[in-house]
Formats: C-alpha cells, structure tokens, sequence
C-alpha cells in the first residue's frame, strides 16, 4: 500500500479538537465541518440553518444545544455516547459520516443504508430530532437514587452491636452467631403473642447468610405432640411467597440463660412495621401497639378526627390490600391460616420514606413477618380445641379471623386512625370512608368486617377480587415496570466487573518496582507496551493540555482490549521519542502474556 495513502477514516484527535500532533502526515484524514455536504434538513420554528453555515470555531454540539434550549426542552432521549461510538462504527459500511467528539452522528446528505435519502419526509424528521436534541451524558452505572438506597441497607446489614447496651448478649445461639438487636429491650407481653420476645439480626456460621431471629422468652413447646409440631413446622418452611417472610428454622436453646424458642426467618435490612410508618404518632401518643389487642388512646374519636394527620392516598391504600390479600390467600389455599396478622408483625421492606406514604409515587413492598409463631407457641390451645371440632373446621374459624383482623387493618389504615377500628366507631370511621374513597373500598371493608355475622357459608379471601377489580392490573403493571428499571439498571453494570477485571490486571502490571530481582521489567518487553496503553487510556489531554476525561474512550477501548480487536491506534511516549502503532488484539497478547508471567 502506498505510504502516502489515507486511511478512509476521520483522525479523532482532529475530531476533538480541531488538531493533531502529526499534521499533514497523520494516515486519517482531517476532516472539518466544512468540507462535508450541507445538511438541509434542520429547521427550528422560523430558522433554516445548515451545518455550512456555522462558524469555523465553533463545535456542533454547543450550536446544537442552543437549538435546544429554545425549542425542544421536552426532548430527553436516552442515547449514551459509548453506544453511538458502537452504532456509528457499523454505519462506516454504507459510506455515514463518523461521530464527532461531542457524540453527535452527523448524517451525509445522500442514502442512510436503507435507501432513504435526506429528501424524504422520515429522513428529514428524523434528522430535525437528531440534530436539534443535544445528547445527555453517557450512564455505565446504576442510578444514583438506587445506589444509595442498596447503600443504606449495606450499612445497615454491616451495623455492629453496641456492647454498652446489650453486654450480655451469647457469642452464638446454635450456628448463629454476631447477634443484633433490632428492637429495643422490653419484658411487657406482646399484645398478639402473649409472651415476651425479642428480634435480633445474625449471621450463619455456616453459610454467611444473614438471617432474622425472633427469640420467645422463657418458653419450652410441649413434647407430648411433637410429631404433629414438626408437620406444622415443614408446612410453613415450604411456603414461598413474595409477600411472607419466610420461615427457615425453628430451635430451641439455652444459650439465653433460659428456654428460649427460636424462629429464624429472612432477614431484610432498614425494614420497618406498617405500624411504625403508618401510626408511628398514634403509638407514641396513645400507646398502642396493636389493631386486634386494642389499647388505644383515651380522647374520644371525634377529637382524634380532627386532629387526624392528612389521609393516604387511596392507591397506597389498594397497594396494602392487593399486597396482603395475596399473602393471604397463599396460605389460607395451603390449609394454614396467619394469626397474626397485625401492624405490628408487617413490615415494609421497598419504598420506604422518612416522609411517609403520603405521595401516589411511593408503591412499598409488604411482607407478613413472624408467621407460624401462633401455631407453634399455642399448640396445646389447638389440641384442646380439635377435641371439640375436626381440624377442617377450626381452620377456617382461623382463616375467619385473618379475614376480620384484615379488615380492620383497611379500616385503620383508611382513617389513618387506629381507634377506627373499635367496634362503637365503625359507623363514624365507614361514613368518613364514603366521603373520601370510593364505593369499592367501602364495600370491601363492610365484607370483611362482616365475616363473624356471616350464618351461611365462610366467606373466602377470593370473593375480594370483584372489588379490587382492574387496580389488580395496575398494580400488576407497576410491578413490571419496576422490573423493567431494575434490569436496565442491572445491565449497566453487566460488563463493569470483567473490566474491572482487566484493570486490576493491568495495575499489577504497570509500574512493577522489581520482578525476579529486574528492576526494568516493567519498562521493557511487552510491558513496555502497556505501560504506553495506560497512557493512552487514562492520561490524554486537549489541546489547553487539560485532562481529557472520556468514560465513553475508557469503557469503548477497555472493550476492545479484551476482545481483542483487530483496529490499531497510535500509542506514544511521554517523551514524544517512540511511537508504535499496534493492534488491540496485539495488545491483548501482550497482556496476557505478562500477567501470566506473574503467576508462574
């Protein structure tokens, strides 16, 4: 090949910044704004420009920007500069004009491929919205506002115990072990087990996982029935559902000082109670820690009424019902029933806010948390009672009374008031309902409220469908659209770990102090070649000799480097005396070759 001859691709020095260090002996071609073809099809309002007409100085991403800012402030898409680098790269086989520094592919005025020339209406629309709307800046990483909140729980996950406050905490209980306390010390009765019990947050020794403990005080379940106690036990362990915390584990141990029973469930770091972020001031101001062992506050209701904070919105509200209707019906469908379900045994685990469920954009996730605990603590209760009654009969008395704690849960959380849900205010608490909400929420509060009076046939947690009707599909869609931002998110960073990889090679690599006793190692051979590509990738400037920092230059090469791309580039010492021009997939084989040589 001739030596004079240009390779038909623009310099991307020259690209950047309108000069490049080889002149007219560089082997790409200069190529400025000027000497391509007009493009005509970029008009904004009244104006007709064309990319002949711009000033030699000024770059086609400032002027772009400017049209911008004036007409199309609605326009935001989502185009990364990496991915035009990609997509431009591809377009070089039907003769399109290469990407600019700014990002921007500026189209010939000929065919686009396809055979669509600038001349029609759908080229010319399509380059009024390429050319008029500047490019946002590239995203490689997941967003801001999902890192923090994985951040927070880290922290909170990684969170040591204080050991002024809790000194006297066992090293381990069985194969747990670095015990926390997620609630503070309390030796009252819990108002929905009748016993004393505590929380804590552990790890297994065995596996690392971190897991939740919620220990009984002072308790030894009967062994008279423990056949029956153990199939209690498996049932719930097998119950699966995105809306239960799961049951891994029941023990027993003295590792307390006392007989404690222990049941180990997932753990889900800075979850809260439904209590705590729905009625957290009528609890500090009353109390109360219970809907169903109602111990609530003194002042008559129609004072709470009006001192009542603002009301949730209703989407929050079906949000609650179809999330806890479908845990239930999970279990009552599997011949077992919650018996606990209250406030205070449901936590939230997504979508939590220190400003509370206030706003429609807040869609938490609800999971009903210390399930089995009733069945196995009250046991012999049960025992006693199938003499009475067969077994059928005295679960669906059970799932009868999840109904009707459910109701009044959707009965307190609709007057945002937990004495709402006393029998004598029930008639003040629907008729406030009626005002505010609408006919089916009533309704389905009137049902369930409604269970115990039934003298027909029980009712079922499926009969509620009717009156959740298509919200059951908004909901649904909610659900995916999460999903959809989630795997954009997860794809982001799906290539971040094998280039994070390559660096952390390339790191043990470059600058080397000594290797089998050569202090030059580093400074001959193929290194010498990597050590001109971290140069290359990190350490370039513009022409006011500032650092030029490229996200999009450092990912796209890195890429390259590890597929071993055929394209070549221009490698140069920091004392302008060498220059070499190799390959990717030369510079790969050096690589690996010199890694390797550190591991022999």
């Amino acid at each position: 090949m001739d030596g004079n001859a240009k390779k038909p691709t623009v310099c991307r020095y020259f690209a950047a910044s309108g000069d490049c260090y080889y002149g007219d002996e560089c082997q790409y071609i200069h190529q400025t704004i000027g000497d391509r073809p007009p493009i005509r099809a970029m008009t904004t309002g009244s104006e007709t420009h064309t990319l002949s007409q711009l000033p030699a100085e000024s770059k086609l991403s400032t002027y772009l920007s400017s049209l911008y800012n004036h007409n199309n402030h609605d326009l935001t898409p989502q185009i990364s500069a990496l991915s035009l680098e990609t997509a431009n790269s591809r377009r070089k086989i039907v003769g399109t004009a290469p990407v600019s520094s700014a990002g921007v592919s500026v189209l010939s005025g000929s065919s686009v491929g396809n055979g669509i020339t600038s001349n029609t209406p759908l080229a010319q629309s399509t380059n009024q919205l390429t050319t008029q709307v500047p490019l946002p800046p590239p995203s490689y990483f997941i967003s801001e506002e999902i890192k923090l909140d994985l951040l927070r729980k880290q922290n909170v996950l990684l969170a040591p115990a204080a050991q002024d406050i809790t000194p006297d905490l066992p090293d381990h209980v069985d194969n747990f072990h670095e015990l926390v306390p997620l609630e503070s010390p309390c030796s009252t009765l819990s108002s929905t087990f009748g016993l004393v019990t505590s929380v804590y947050r552990a790890t297994n020794m065995k596996t690392g996982e971190v897991v939740c403990l919620r220990r009984i005080h002072s308790f030894q379940p009967n062994t008279t029935n423990t056949k029956g106690l153990i199939v209690i036990i498996d049932n719930w362990k097998k119950l699966i559902h995105s809306n239960i915390v799961q049951l891994k584990q029941v023990l027993t141990t003295k590792a307390f000082r006392d007989n404690s029973l222990i049941f180990v469930y997932d753990y889900f770091p800075a979850a809260q109670t439904l209590m705590n972020q729905c009625f957290g001031n009528s609890v500090s101001g009353s109390g109360s820690t219970s809907v169903n062992g109602l111990s609530t506050t003194a002042r008559p209701y129609s004072q709470q009424q009006n001192q009542r904070p603002k009301l949730l919105p209703e989407s929050i509200i079906w949000t609650f019902i179809i999330q806890l209707s479908s845990a239930l019906r999970t279990i009552h469908a599997n011949n077992l029933a919650c018996r606990s379900f209250d406030p205070t045994k449901i936590i939230i685990t997504n979508g939590f806010s220190t400003e509370g469920l206030t706003t429609t954009q807040q869609h938490p996730r609800l999971r009903l948390s210390s399930v089995a605990v009733v069945d196995v603590v009250a046991h012999e209760t049960f025992l006693q009672d199938l003499q009475r009654c067969n077994h059928k009969i005295l679960i669906t008395h059970y799932q009868q009374e999840d109904l009707l704690a459910f109701g009044k849960l959707c009965l307190a959380l609709a007057c945002n008031s937990l004495s709402a849900v006393k029998r004598e205010n029930w008639h003040q608490s629907l008729d406030l309902i009626s005002r505010h909400y609408s006919g089916d929420l009533r309704s389905l509060i009137v049902y369930l409220l409604s269970v115990k009076s039934s003298t027909v046939s029980p009712k079922n947690i499926n009969d509620i469908m009717p009156m959740i009707g298509a919200r059951f599909y908004a909901q649904l869609d909610l659900a995916y659209q999460r999903y959809d931002i989630l795997e954009s998110e997860v794809a982001k960073e799906l290539e971040n770990g094998r280039l994070f990889r390559a660096l952390c090679k390339l790191g043990t690599i470059n600058e080397r102090p000594e290797f089998r006793m050569d202090p030059q190692w580093s400074e001959t051979g193929d290194r010498y070649l990597l050590k001109l590509f971290r140069d290359y990738l990190f350490h370039q400037v513009n022409e006011d000799g500032h650092p030029w920092l490229d996200v999009g230059h450092i990912v796209s090469t890195l890429n390259k480097l590890d597929v071993g791309s055929p394209e070549k580039i221009c490698l140069v010492s920091r004392d302008d005396q060498n220059i070499l021009i190799v390959s990717f997939a030369e510079l790969k084989k050096c690589f690996e070759a010199a890694f390797n040589e550190l591991l022999l």
